[in-house]
């Protein structure tokens, strides 16, 4: 635990200068470096024996999709990459023919999943950052207080295993700390916003709070239940204390596509 801490501490104070202070292209470098390594990390769990340069392919097509939202923002992009991971792809699958054993298609889905659809869900941090510092707040507002108060209530108070089979260390008592958390803190937000101005909608965003916790665990079990079936208990030790990438973004990747859909149909708040 004092390590996971630490890292915290010293990460979070680096990625809110990032998200908030900083030109956006360095905001598209950051989410491309995190879903090229997420890429890698999730080809390397799902298909491990494929050969290395799928992973090393799809890790710098999903680098891409992030990085040019933040340079040429309007989707143009995001439509070229998505066709160049498919055919990519698909390349692979036809040219394994001219060997002694095809590849499968599984191997074809897992690149497309990683290459595009989790690099396109994270992406949502900078379209959010595109309309304001208030709107990118929201995702790690989210996932922080969900990820936190679900692990620290659990530790203190957890009883009853959630999941056992799938993450043994979750429990209902956790998992309900996580909503109550992420609802109190997106309610403090919304105080926070009212006094800088803007029109707040207090129980739109209570369901922000219920619904993106609701996103954050879900994403968690989702990239929980990809490891056991492949049997490793981390993506990787790139994070001190934390695992891999996808150990730490998991729930990102959904919270992230949620807050961006609830935010064009439902706003919370208004300047």
């Amino acid at each position: 635990m004092k390590t996971r801490i630490i890292v915290g501490v010293v990460c979070i104070p680096v990625l809110a200068v990032i998200v908030f202070f900083l030109p956006a292209w360095v905001l598209g470098v950051l989410m491309g470096a995190i879903a090229a390594i997420a890429a890698w990390e999730f080809f390397r769990c799902v298909k491990p024996g494929a050969p290395q340069r799928i992973p090393v392919v799809c890790g710098v097509l999903a680098a891409l999709v992030p990085l040019s939202e933040s340079l040429a923002p309007g989707g143009v992009w995001d439509y070229a990459l998505f066709i160049a991971v498919l055919a990519y792809m698909f390349g692979e699958l036809m040219f394994s023919f001219c060997g002694e054993e095809p590849m499968g298609f599984d191997i074809v889905a897992a690149g497309v999943l990683s290459g595009y659809a989790i690099p396109y869900f994270l992406t949502a941090i900078v379209r959010l950052d595109a309309m304001g510092n208030a709107f990118v707040a929201l995702p790690f507002l989210i996932a922080f207080s969900s990820d936190s108060g679900a692990y620290f209530v659990g530790v203190f108070l957890g009883r009853h295993k959630l999941v056992p089979k799938l993450s043994p260390k979750k429990t209902i008592e956790g998992s309900a700390g996580g909503f109550l958390i992420t609802i109190a803190v997106l309610l403090i937000y919304g105080l926070v916003l009212k006094g800088l101005d803007y029109t707040v909608r207090f129980q739109v965003l209570a369901a922000y709070g219920m619904l993106g916790s609701l996103a954050c665990q879900f994403g968690d079990l989702c990239f929980s239940a990809v490891k056991r079936l492949s049997g490793i208990k981390d993506y990787s030790n790139i994070i001190p204390g934390h695992g891999g990438i996808l150990d730490r973004f998991d729930g990102m990747v959904f919270v992230a596509a949620l807050s961006e859909l609830l935010v064009l149909l439902v706003p919370a708040f208004i300047i």
